[in-house]
């Protein structure tokens, strides 16, 4: 387990392209795929505007449904980042 943490965090510093996702520009800033992706970012729009609503329902003392509401919002771009970091783009796809 050792030797494949070590080996990732060297693939990932001298990264040229795809790396589970990752990839790295001239200046040594971070890239992560799904930061490019259209849905993405819809994805985060709605989650602000569900933890909006949120914000509402907690104002009316509704925290079961304003907690269900964060999830939600959060939840959507999760799984898209995370699948972002597949391997194959048949692993990406069932994200």
């Amino acid at each position: 387990m050792e030797r494949r943490d070590q080996s990732e965090e060297e693939s990932v510093k001298g990264n040229k392209g795809f790396q589970r996702g990752v990839t790295v520009d001239k200046k040594g800033s971070y890239s992560f795929r799904f930061q490019n992706l259209d849905i993405w970012k819809k994805a985060v729009e709605i989650g602000m505007e569900l933890f909006d609503i949120a914000d509402e329902l907690d104002r009316r003392h509704l925290y079961r449904f304003a907690e269900q509401l964060r999830a939600a919002g959060l939840s959507m771009s999760n799984n898209i980042a995370e699948g972002s970091g597949s391997y194959s783009k048949k692993e990406f796809n069932q994200f």
